[in-house]
């Protein structure tokens, strides 16, 4: 007697789903620990939670179920990248999922009878090779549309491919994560950034600093732009590096302003000391230069620190 599960396996194999799903409803009361029946089920149904359900149910059945394991990888995959064209789970869980007929379900050609031999092999003409040949030559020769198969690929060998794919991927797309999302939280992470410096003097006090070769020439604090010299150092060094020792600034909100009331591009580093080394992006011209940091614009309220480029 064909059970609820064969018959489903013909039916989801001639096309027909909802007389496949129903006789394999039937199934799960007749075989409810039979893995197969939970794997097709799985196959047969568009419900993506559902078939993770299933998987897992034939998982649990037999731990070592191969197509199940596959399947949910195959599930996992597409979290992370889109399914190819045609791509089903079917195409997973096969050997049993596939809804093709296996060779033995191909019509077979009629057996030949007693006397048919004979006469197919006079109603068939042979040609001049094969009538000047003798047993072993053809015996020896091969069919033309003979065709050798090939060698199918292992189990084990494509489970473990697989897994290794599966990992890659995944691994790209957790550092894809990473770094966006280290972007858009402006995380700076250590691996993807410049080796953090270290001053071997650090500055003995707190305050901004002209620096060089490891002496520091001490920039005043004014409320409001200078209008005096006292307190603003001289430097000839077009390359000039500035020292911040304070934790009144802010960095992203600092500024630095020549003269004529442009404000200048530079660059910022924190060293291990935790002091920050700010660097003009182009040499300094003759001028006045102010480290600017706004407390109230409204106002016109800011803290300047400014020295003098020869």
């Amino acid at each position: 007697m064909t059970s609820s599960l064969q018959k489903g396996i013909e039916a989801a194999k001639l096309g027909s789903m909802d007389e496949a799903l129903a006789h394999l409803k039937d199934a799960i009361i007749e075989e409810p620990d039979n893995a197969d029946v939970w794997i097709w089920l799985s196959a047969i149904i568009e419900d993506e939670d559902k078939q993770v359900i299933f998987l897992k149910k034939a998982l649990d059945l037999d731990p070592n179920n191969r197509q199940a394991q596959r399947g949910l990888a195959f599930i996992e995959r597409k979290q992370y990248s889109p399914p190819k064209v045609g791509e089903t789970l079917s195409d997973y869980t096969k050997p049993i999922g596939l809804f093709r007929s296996s060779p033995n379900d191909q019509p077979q050609p009629p057996t030949p009878t007693a006397n048919q031999p004979a006469q197919a092999a006079a109603q068939t003409p042979a040609s001049p090779a094969t009538a000047t040949q003798s047993p072993a030559q053809a015996e020896a020769t091969p069919s033309p549309e003979t065709k050798p198969e090939k060698p199918p690929i292992n189990e084990k060998t494509r489970a473990w491919l697989d897994v290794v794919l599966y990992g890659i991927i995944l691994m790209v797309f957790v550092i894809i994560g990473i770094l966006v999302g280290s972007t858009m939280i402006n995380i700076d992470l250590p691996y993807f950034r410049e080796p953090t410096p270290m001053l071997q003097v650090p500055p003995s006090s707190e305050g901004v600093f002209l620096m060089s070769d490891g002496q520091y020439e001490e920039m005043s604090l004014f409320l409001g732009e200078p209008n005096i010299e006292t307190g603003i150092p001289t430097t000839s060094n077009p390359q000039q590096q500035i020292a911040i020792n304070t934790p009144l600034i802010v960095m992203d909100k600092l500024l630095l302003k020549y003269e004529n009331g442009d404000y200048l591009a530079f660059q910022t580093q924190q060293t291990e000391n935790a002091v920050h080394i700010l660097t003009p992006q182009f040499p300094l011209q003759s001028g006045l230069y102010c480290l600017v940091y706004e407390l109230n614009p409204e106002k016109n309220e800011a803290l300047y620190w400014c020295f003098r480029a020869e």
